[in-house]
């Protein structure tokens, strides 16, 4: 996954400086990816009208053999081929997608793009690594804001001072274990003592007596709060002492605004994409249960979600346009094929062989 995010770092920094913002960047980006899956989405939406338009006769299939499991597989993978249906061919798109998002998520919550987003707007939206809930200071002037369980984490390079007047940079093995921090449970208000681990940057006991101080970009792992400490060799331990105030968590309304829109859109594609499903019969529970109201606002829970996971309002772009995009290529497909429907009354998927009549 670290070769995806480098990947949508590069292309996002590349974008960047084409159009001069980072959230139009991200935007251009997400379009680009849905016009790569455009073909996949379209055949996941057609895949779903043709499951919706077969669903009766599926189910007519399912009771006659509802006794016989071994007929029934038989039976039904014959019913998909006489009708070109592959039921795994909506699976493909959220497949794809799924790295593409980790994989953006991970370049944006990186200390290099926090770096260069600090003081960045876009539309509404005052700071693009804003989360919906925070406690952060304003990044970059010396000082966290914490609260007692506050994590710290940091940039994938540290750069080494060297005593013999050298500069190194030294890759880190963990990012979450560079740096140990006291005391435990931190004292928001008074300083953090931070300490360097040799070993998490791949060096001997030797460079104990080399290195003079090292400059590394640190993260709030819990506000995103980003601060760049140099940390002083003493007696072969690289230290610094970095100040704090006590955090006081606020809630970001323009991010709050961005979930809202993410919200809506989401319940409009879901209402696009099961409108032409078929009543559920009441007799059936099982298809009553996947037609119930608690079914249909199922992708509204990861709007819930975000409520208590930190995502940055830069990935919450990403999702908007995308959901966006996806509602207008679900509208096109459907009008496209009720148009070819209108025209051509006895298309495949509208003529489904009856099972009885073939005597599957």
């Amino acid at each position: 996954m670290n070769i995806i995010t480098q990947a949508m770092f590069y292309l996002l920094h590349q974008l960047h400086e084409w159009v001069g913002n980072y959230g139009l960047a991200i935007v251009l980006l997400t379009v680009a990816i849905r016009l790569v899956l455009w073909p996949l989405n379209s055949a996941q939406t057609r895949s779903m009208r043709k499951m919706q338009e077969l669903q009766p006769k599926l189910k007519a299939l399912q009771e006659k053999y509802k006794n016989e499991p071994q007929k029934m597989q038989e039976a039904m993978m014959k019913f998909y081929s006489e009708n070109s249906f592959n039921p795994l061919a909506g699976c493909l798109p959220m497949l794809v997608q799924l790295p593409i998002f980790i994989g953006l998520y991970g370049a944006l919550s990186s200390p290099h793009f926090l770096v260069d987003t600090v003081h960045e707007k876009f539309l509404f939206l005052k700071n693009l690594s804003h989360t919906l809930q925070s406690h952060a200071g304003q990044s970059l002037d010396g000082t966290f804001n914490v609260e007692k369980s506050d994590a710290f984490s940091s940039d994938k390079t540290v750069t080494l001072h060297m005593l013999s007047g050298k500069t190194q940079e030294q890759e880190v093995t963990d990012q979450h274990k560079l740096i140990t921090i006291s005391p435990k449970p931190l004292l928001p208000g008074s300083p953090i003592t931070m300490v360097l681990d040799f070993k998490q940057m791949g060096l001997s006991d030797d460079y104990k007596t080399l290195v003079k101080s090292a400059d590394v970009l640190v993260v709030n792992e819990k506000s995103r709060e980003l601060e760049k400490v140099t940390f002083t060799n003493v007696n072969g331990v690289l230290t610094k002492e970095v100040p704090t105030l006590p955090g006081e968590s606020k809630m970001n309304l323009d991010v709050l605004a961005l979930i809202i829109i993410y919200g809506v859109l989401t319940l409009l594609y879901q209402q696009i994409m099961t409108a032409k499903q078929p009543k559920a019969d009441k007799n059936d529970p099982a298809a009553a249960a996947m037609q119930s109201p608690i079914m249909k606002f199922m992708p509204l829970m990861f709007v819930v979600i975000m409520f208590f996971f930190p995502i940055p309002a830069g990935a919450l772009i990403y999702l908007v346009v995308t959901t966006a995009l996806m509602l207008i290529q679900t509208l096109w497909v459907n009008f496209s094929e009720d148009r070819k429907a209108a025209q051509n009354p006895s298309k495949p998927s509208s003529q489904v062989v009856d099972i009885k009549a073939n005597r599957v």
